[in-house]
């Protein structure tokens, strides 16, 4: 460095140098203290000295401490040599024609079958939409289950199969829709075993084999207007709904039961429980089977004639309706009997 190449002068030379360089009164210093005064002297003049051949071994061993000072950064930078690493590379066998012929096989194998296989792995995987836990995957179920449960009451709503359903039990919870039924089904057995039928045209083999009827049957219209038909129709419908009906709207109990609160739901126009208790008595008077008198039947000499007709209508129409109506006389005294009883619980229903 720049001080010890002074530091190795001996002081007369330092003089020396001191003089050149233009320090006044030098061989009055200590060696050290002119050491210093130099170093500091030359340091702050180096572009006038650097040029000179007495000084120039002080700048040109180790540069300017200027430039040093200016070049090197503030902290200092630690740098760390690294030893090249020599690879020394065993002595491969030649390769026989075998092994030549196995080599690229078998390393294109090794090399690109799993790098493929697991590309396309990974390409499956991206695809398919796996939840990430056992939760979520409950959180997809409950959430395409709500979407088929939306959809499927949505369809359900548009075929308002629910409000025909409340509307018919709402019309059929009632003892007019009750009597009104018995009252069809009394109607169509009559009708059944009275209205004849009558051939239309033929039809074909391959239909008669499923009806085994060679012809179309439909009712015969035109007994309509014969009494085989008006007869029995009328007598039934004199004794099971049109006096029972005159006879109920009249003596109707139903309008004086609620005298403390006027209202209409109690109220019918016609008394159901009187129109089936007058139905039943009718029906016992007309449709009743004969009796034999037991006395009569050890004389058999005599002959009893029991008139089976009920007011202007003879015993033939009489029979006509008492056997096609279903039940039989049975029959009618059990669908009194049940509107009877329908009626009454309605009543107490309404107390």
């Amino acid at each position: 460095m720049s001080h010890s190449w002074l530091q190795r002068k001996r002081k007369g030379e330092l003089i020396e140098l001191a003089q050149k360089a233009g320090l006044p009164d030098a061989d009055g210093y200590l060696k050290d203290d002119l050491v210093e005064l130099l170093e500091e002297h030359l340091n702050s003049h180096e572009t006038t000295y650097a040029k000179q051949a007495d000084f120039r071994d002080y700048y040109g061993r180790s540069g300017s401490p200027v430039k040093r000072e200016r070049a090197s950064p503030s902290e200092a930078v630690t740098l760390t040599k690294s030893r090249r690493r020599t690879l020394v590379k065993a002595p491969s066998e030649e390769p026989t024609p075998e092994k030549a012929l196995s080599a690229p096989s078998t390393s294109a194998l090794v090399t690109h079958t799993p790098r493929a296989l697991n590309r396309r792995v990974s390409e499956v995987l991206s695809e398919v939409d796996i939840p990430a836990s056992p939760a979520q995957l409950a959180e997809v179920a409950d959430h395409s289950f709500q979407i088929v449960k939306a959809k499927t009451t949505e369809l359900w709503d548009k075929t308002q199969i629910d409000y025909f359903k409340e509307l018919v039990r709402e019309n059929a919870s009632s003892v007019a829709t009750i009597q009104t039924l018995i009252l069809l089904i009394e109607a169509a057995g009559l009708q059944w075993n009275t209205l004849q039928t009558t051939t239309t045209f033929a039809l074909s083999d391959s239909v008669s084999k499923y009806t085994n009827s060679q012809y179309l049957f439909i009712p015969d219209f035109l007994a309509l207007l014969t009494s085989d038909w008006w007869a029995p129709a009328t007598l039934w419908s004199l004794t099971n709904w049109v006096l029972p009906l005159i006879f109920s709207y009249f003596f109707n109990l139903t309008l004086r039961s609620n005298t403390n609160r006027k209202s209409t739901d109690r109220q019918y126009p016609a008394d159901p429980l009187t129109f089936n208790i007058l139905k039943a008595i009718l029906a016992y008077s007309a449709y009743k089977f004969p009796v034999v008198d037991p006395a009569l039947t050890t004389n058999p000499g005599i002959v009893q004639a029991n008139d089976l007709s009920w007011g202007p209508f003879a015993a033939e129409t009489v029979g006509i309706v008492r056997n096609s109506v279903p039940g039989g006389y049975y029959g009618l005294q059990i669908g009194a009997v049940v509107g009877v009883l329908i009626s009454l619980y309605d009543a107490a229903l309404k107390k």
